[in-house]
């Protein structure tokens, strides 16, 4: 079956994966993902940036599989006709899921459990996996939620499994337990981008400390060019790339750093936090890794509803629990 021009083989991104993962020099993962970029219809652009992040959407969003070993495993079972037992003493061997899955999918190949899923689905054993395809059935896995939710992400990872080629599977494996095993780090993709689009690297960078999508932000260079980059802004609601401290050894050096002369103050030890409401009145709050935590500090979220009056806003501090029986909030009695 040809693939749609709004998408890309599966095969194709798997065989640049390939290529970056037998390099440790940044500059040549950089030129190998920008040949990559090159040919991925804008469409998909974001769907391949993330898979070679190891990540369904930004992590920020908290969008999580919810597959471990053991239900791979049972994937891969169920796609090849193996013993489970035989796909985990492999695994014990080789120590790597995504070997694992390619030397058994090498070996035995689509047997009865796999014909069957494929069945289930309406999908011929002819017909080869897309990006898309990959993409959207990884995002059902991890939406599949509630009663039998197990059962549901084990059938839809089966039936990847089942269309795969040998090396795909690798990759599939890989990306499901988190051990993509690239070594690519956001910068890489920002050069990349920057080479395969003629965009300027402190343009996507800033957009970046900005907006921290990559997905999205590859997606607007593919489809409008540079100018896309003036469409993105601060919004409520997405985290910023927060600055952090550099360290240095000594009283000396930091001195030395700011001139002779410095203003300190006491570091307050808790959480640091970004704080953002956005129009419609929610309150979500970031880590310093812009993790959601919002769930954590439901106290906090209701407090700065009633203390600030502004109908969006982004605010950082630092989160730090008290003890009231002790400390006023009154300084003056401190």
């Amino acid at each position: 079956m040809a693939t749609s021009s709004n998408d890309i083989k599966f095969i194709d991104v798997v065989k640049a994966l390939e290529s970056i993962e037998a390099t440790t020099q940044r500059t040549v993962m950089a030129k190998l993902l920008s040949s990559l970029l090159k040919k991925t219809p804008p469409n998909v652009i974001d769907k391949v940036i993330y898979f070679i992040l190891g990540q369904l959407r930004p992590d920020w969003e908290g969008v999580e599989l919810g597959v471990a070993e053991k239900l791979t495993f049972r994937a891969i079972a169920n796609a090849t006709g193996v013993p489970v037992k035989q796909v985990e003493d492999l695994y014990k061997r080789l120590g790597d899921v995504g070997e694992t899955a390619r030397r058994i999918m090498s070996s035995k190949p689509q047997q009865a459990g796999g014909k069957s899923i494929l069945e289930f689905f309406g999908g011929g054993a002819t017909e080869e996996l897309t990006m898309g395809k990959v993409y959207d059935t990884l995002i059902s896995i991890a939406r599949a939620s509630g009663e039998g939710a197990q059962d549901t992400k084990v059938k839809l990872l089966t039936y990847l499994f089942s269309r795969a080629k040998p090396e795909e599977a690798k990759y599939i494996a890989r990306f499901v337990i988190g051990r993509l095993r690239l070594g690519v780090a956001d910068m890489t993709i920002l050069d990349a981008l920057s080479d395969a689009y003629k965009v300027p690297r402190e343009a996507l960078e800033r957009a970046y400390h900005i907006y921290p999508d990559l997905g999205y932000i590859a997606k607007m260079v593919a489809q409008e060019g540079q100018n896309a980059l003036a469409k993105i802004h601060v919004t409520p609601g997405v985290p910023i790339q927060p600055m952090l401290a550099e360290r240095l050894s000594t009283s000396a050096e930091i001195l030395a750093k700011l001139g002779g002369i410095a203003m300190v103050e006491y570091k307050y030890d808790g959480e640091r936090a970004q704080v953002h409401k956005t129009r419609d009145g929610e309150v979500r709050i970031f880590s310093r890794r812009l993790e959601n935590i919002t769930y954590a500090y439901p106290d906090v979220a209701e407090y700065v509803k009633e203390a600030i009056d502004a109908k969006e806003f982004i605010v950082e501090g630092e989160i730090v629990a008290i003890d009231l029986t002790r400390v006023s909030l009154d300084p003056s009695r401190n």
